[in-house]
């Protein structure tokens, strides 16, 4: 985490209050970048040897609603954590590593939900990983965003 008093919070924090509401502005987006790009490679720091570590996108635990549509033969579930570059799924059994999935996911933060296609990356009995293969770059913002704020916090509202 970025240390307490660092400016970068505040800026962090306003920028994904504009992600989670109307998005981020063409103009914001690669403060955006270079701030989430900090705040993971400081949460890496903080953790396991970057040797060990090879998640490139912001992740944080975050339950959301995930319905699958495809394969057909796998029901609505729920996450255990969600970021931009995908999600884990807790599940019942195994699903095949490589599995192509059509998701729909359902945040409160949005009136309808985020489609997005992705794929099986690792599974085990109880959880999978899928990282997102398709899916819209405000959507995408969206998710990175909400992570943020489950790792930092809402922003302040300064009045």
């Amino acid at each position: 985490m970025f240390p307490p008093g660092d400016p970068r919070i505040d800026e962090i924090r306003e920028l994904t209050e504009h992600a989670i509401g109307k998005g981020l502005l063409d103009r914001q987006r690669a403060n955006w970048r270079v701030l989430v790009t900090e705040l993971l490679g400081s949460i890496h720091q903080g953790n396991a040897p970057a040797s060990v570590e090879r998640r490139t996108d912001l992740r944080a635990p975050v339950t959301i609603f995930v319905k699958i549509a495809a394969p057909a033969e796998l029901a609505s579930l729920a996450t255990s954590s969600v970021g931009s570059g995908g999600l884990s799924i807790r599940i019942s059994g195994e699903i095949p590593v490589g599995t192509p999935l059509d998701l729909s996911l359902e945040l409160a933060q949005r009136e309808t939900p985020i489609r997005a296609k992705a794929q099986v990356v690792w599974s085990r009995d109880g959880e999978m990983g899928a990282a997102f293969t398709d899916i819209f770059q405000g959507d995408r913002e969206l998710l990175e965003a909400v992570a943020v704020r489950a790792l930092l916090g809402p922003a302040t509202p300064v009045f």
